[in-house]
């Protein structure tokens, strides 16, 4: 349904602390204010950029101008132009900080090695650099070195116990090995730290959902929602949660909102075309299912409900056609055999409806619906 990803703990711009020359020289003074101004702005825009430049050509040798410029370049997606200021920067004055934001950049251009290689020597001068060990956990991820990657964030935050992002981080890696209630404690500690942390309480509440506490995935999912209610995630994993409450009226609003927010999203289709059928609203239920199967028209699943829509309004030559279809594309597709064999049954055919029910059962023994069925037509 979702997943999850680590979060590079991105250096916001900042003023390093001007030097000597800065001070003591009037267009040095001057290129001060102009980066102050553009750290202000802060959002890689050309605005932005245009400040550092001026600062930079009124005050070749003022580092903090090359290091957020680099920065706002990075930003705005120019991650050539961002590495080429920062390694500027560097050339001037050899800082940790301007090395962790070159290691980010690097990083960000898949090259890995670099990458490794710059936080691995801010590690060396100073092993408590948390943005350093952040980004070279999001390496070991990369790496396929989980646990080593769960040992520097856990470093990490016994360094800083403040840092969000290093709870998040531990919380994608230990749910990515299964450790569920670890990652859901982590999740939680980040959204104590920063409550307006949007993939912290969206993660927080996929995990509770995962767990069965579903009223405290709730009130987590809800908090999201209300932090990013453009996010078609948040709206979608609620409708699921309001469903299993059997909410089916929230559920409905939370899924027609995603599917007007976003009219190409497979699962909000499917799903919303399937609780339609649930509240029994079987002609709007294949109108829905019809946008989803022409989103994705090898998927079993839209035409298994397609087919259980059309049988429900007694169109059984549609209905057999279209979960014969949803079967070929998937012969274990437990929910189109039982419904295959609802629609056999009805047509008289008890023996090969039995053995449709008796193949939902071999397939999915937690199936109960389909349990009933063959009760009803005999072993």
């Amino acid at each position: 349904m979702y997943k999850s990803s680590l979060h590079v703990s991105l250096i916001i711009s900042v003023l390093v602390g001007f030097s000597s020359i800065a001070r003591s020289e009037a267009p040095c003074i001057k290129s001060v204010e102009l980066v102050k101004k553009g750290v202000q702005i802060g959002d890689g825009s050309d605005a932005e950029i245009a400040l550092y430049n001026e600062a930079i050509q009124l005050c070749p040798h003022m580092v903090e101008a090359y290091f957020n410029m680099g920065l706002a370049l990075q930003r705005k997606g120019d991650v050539a132009g961002a590495e080429a200021k920062l390694r500027e920067a560097i050339k001037i004055k050899d800082d940790e900080t301007f090395r962790v934001g070159l290691a980010g950049v690097l990083l960000q251009k898949g090259e890995v090695s670099a990458s490794k290689e710059q936080y691995d020597r801010v590690l060396e001068q100073n092993p408590k650099n948390v943005p350093a060990l952040q980004g070279l956990a999001v390496i070991l991820e990369k790496q396929q070195k989980v646990p080593e990657a769960i040992s520097t964030l856990q470093k990490a935050a016994t360094v800083d116990p403040s840092n969000h992002l290093t709870y998040f981080n531990l919380g994608v890696l230990q749910e990515k090995i299964h450790l569920y209630d670890a990652a859901t404690a982590s999740y939680r500690k980040a959204v104590e730290i920063d409550p307006k942390h949007f993939e912290s309480r969206y993660l927080l509440g996929m995990m509770q959902v995962r767990l069965g506490t579903l009223e405290d995935a709730r009130r987590s999912l809800q908090a999201a929602v209300e932090l990013k209610p453009d996010d078609v995630r948040g709206h979608l994993a609620l409708g699921e949660v309001y469903e299993k409450l059997g909410e089916r009226h929230l559920a409905e609003s939370s899924l027609r909102r995603v599917a007007q927010m976003s009219p190409n999203n497979f699962i909000a289709q499917v799903n919303l075309g399937l609780l339609l059928i649930e509240n029994k609203q079987y002609q709007e239920a294949i109108s829905t299912l019809n946008k989803a199967s022409a989103l994705e028209p090898k998927n079993s699943r839209v035409w298994s409900a397609l087919g259980r829509a059309q049988l429900e309004l007694g169109e059984a030559g549609a209905a057999e056609s279209n979960l014969r279809h949803a079967l070929a594309l998937d012969p274990s597709n437990a929910y189109a055999h039982n419904n295959l064999g609802v629609l056999l049954q009805r047509l008289g055919k008890r023996e090969e409806a039995r053995q449709e029910f008796k193949t939902a059962l071999g397939l999915n023994p937690d199936l109960e619906v389909a349990r009933k069925n063959l009760d009803v037509v005999g072993e």
